[in-house]
């Protein structure tokens, strides 16, 4: 992506009123470990959400992400006051930087980049009553999340500068990843 490209991309997104800091990074350093999927399995949500394991397809995932030319983490801060507030911010905070992903989808795939790939962060919220029971009830819309691949993000994401800790106090942090392709043609 030129840097131009780039600018544009940056100042769309900030221009939405509190926007997402975006961080640029290579698909080929995320740090893939067995224990983060071990992870998934000790979730209260695993086998319910369609998006989470264990109904993610059988994909080599670092070889798929080194497949893509580049990457930008999508990191959104939200602070709160309590307990109360946290678990609000929780559920809601996830819908936004979602939204905001598939907006980035979006615009790549207006910018000649089809094939184009986000992940959230934490389980899928999208549907307010949860996910649908024989099937996804938004399979264009919903997205996994990033650690469901396996990816450990607080050990990739700090190799780009971003220092996610727990547990949050007083500010929660959620970070997603868009991934692409460049153009057929174009040089970087």
């Amino acid at each position: 992506m030129s840097e131009d490209e780039k600018r544009a991309f940056v100042e769309l997104f900030h221009n939405e009123g509190s926007g997402p800091r975006i961080v640029f990074m290579e698909p080929k350093r995320v740090v893939f470990e067995e224990c983060v999927k071990m992870n998934c399995f000790y979730c209260g949500k695993y086998g319910q959400n369609w998006r989470c394991p264990p109904n993610l397809p059988d994909i080599d995932y670092p070889k798929m992400f080194s497949e893509y030319d580049e990457g930008a983490f999508v990191v959104y801060t939200f602070s709160y006051r309590d307990k109360t507030e946290y678990e609000s911010i929780r559920s809601e905070s996830s819908v936004t930087l979602h939204r905001t992903l598939l907006k980035m989808e979006k615009w790549m795939y207006n910018h000649n980049r089809s094939t184009t790939i986000s992940f959230g962060a934490g389980s899928c919220k999208l549907c307010k009553n949860g996910c649908g029971k024989d099937k996804c009830n938004n399979p264009y819309l919903s997205r996994s999340p990033i650690e469901a691949t396996g990816a450990n993000i607080l050990k990739t994401a700090s190799k780009f500068g971003i220092d996610i800790r727990f547990p949050p106090s007083g500010e929660l942090m959620r970070v997603g990843l868009i991934m692409w392709q460049d153009p057929i043609g174009e040089e970087r």
